[in-house]
């Protein structure tokens, strides 16, 4: 387990390296897409049945190497719940059949011994899967899950000493799921996870056992869940001096998502704001800091005190007193464009300058 642990945060390493632009990996509520390639660790199997042919069960403990997977993912995410369907393929050798036992017809058995094998197994299986999503600021958005469906196994006859007649069915399939994702820009976002598929007792030709497979994923999902951006400022003719935004001498800053730092554009506003204040001889600057809805409550309140925190800072710089500057944040409470929770609306990512 020690070496499938450090596979898992291998591939989170690696996912995260994707994208440090990004602060999180919720693209909010929406449909999406996704496809991932697995390393597959299947675990021992007891079988029991007529190995023989001779109407008598008989006994023994088949091993297995590691192998392969492949999937595809079509879900909906609703923020911090994600339902989806899972179609996956695991693909791998049986290498060894221990312990072969076989029945005497009065209720003991004859050990046989060990012998190497070679068949090919795979699994398809169809899963319907439910993962909630921890939301939160940081570089990754790590879930948990849980699926039900069904599985298919297939037995593809080998060439060695001992081998296993050819031959399918299908059983009831479960797994747990764990991982993280991380978005690499609005739409796309990379993932690992942990998966343990297990099965009810599927019966190949005369033999049957449950089956259990442990697998590391990676993958991409791309949303169709990401806002669409306010459309560009319509250009001012090149005679005509450039105004910050003004109305009743109130001005608007806006941020990059998840950021509080100051822009060159929102700082040419603020120097604006300032030089009007100054001009005017105003002696009260109100400073409200907004977030948009991508976030949890708690953190988009505290990041829309920091972004008006960061605007104060940037009057001061250019020669405003802090005891004419007062800051609030709202948080994601006062939204300039609504919007369902989980989206990132750019016009929401604000401070208003106010000077009463």
């Amino acid at each position: 387990m020690r070496g499938l642990s450090r596979i898992v945060l291998g591939a989170l390493v690696l996912a995260g390296g994707a994208s440090t632009a990004f602060a999180d990996g919720n693209l909010g509520p929406g449909p999406y897409l996704g496809g991932y390639g697995a390393f597959v660790i299947p675990q021992s199997i007891d079988v029991e049945g007529d190995a023989d042919g001779d109407g008598i069960d008989d006994k023994a403990r088949v091993e297995f190497d590691n192998g392969w997977g492949v999937g595809a993912l079509l879900g909906y995410d609703y923020g911090a719940i994600r339902v989806e369907a899972d179609i996956g393929y695991r693909s791998f050798d049986a290498s060894d059949i221990k312990n072969l036992r076989l029945g005497d017809g009065a209720g003991g058995y004859t050990n046989v011994g060990d012998s190497a094998t070679d068949n090919n197994f795979g699994v398809l299986s169809v899963m319907g899967n439910v993962l909630y999503e921890y939301e939160n600021s940081s570089a990754f958005t790590p879930y948990i899950g849980a699926g039900l469906g069904a599985a298919w196994v297939f037995v593809n006859e080998g060439n060695g000493p001992v081998t296993i007649a050819s031959g399918d069915d299908v059983g009831f399939a479960y797994q747990g799921i764990v991982g993280a994702k991380v978005a690499i820009n609005d739409n796309l976002s990379a993932f690992a996870d942990y998966r343990y598929l297990g099965t009810s007792d599927i019966q190949v030709n005369e033999l049957k056992s449950s089956y259990a497979l442990q697998s590391v994923q990676a993958g991409l999902v791309y949303a169709f869940s990401a806002y669409d951006p306010p459309p560009p400022p319509v250009p001012t003719p090149d005679t005509a001096p450039v105004a910050a935004p003004v109305l009743d001498r109130s001005y608007m800053v806006f941020f990059d998502w998840n950021s509080s730092e100051i822009t060159a554009d929102a700082a040419a506003i603020i120097q604006d704001a300032a030089q009007s204040a100054l001009t005017r001889g105003v002696s009260r600057i109100e400073l409200t800091g907004h977030a948009d809805r991508s976030g949890a409550t708690d953190y988009n309140q505290a990041l829309s005190v920091r972004r008006a925190e960061a605007v104060k800072a940037k009057l001061l710089e250019i020669g405003m007193t802090s005891a004419e500057i007062v800051t609030l944040g709202k948080g994601e409470s006062a939204p300039l464009v609504p919007t369902p929770d989980g989206v990132r609306e750019p016009q929401n990512r604000r401070v208003e300058i106010v000077m009463p």
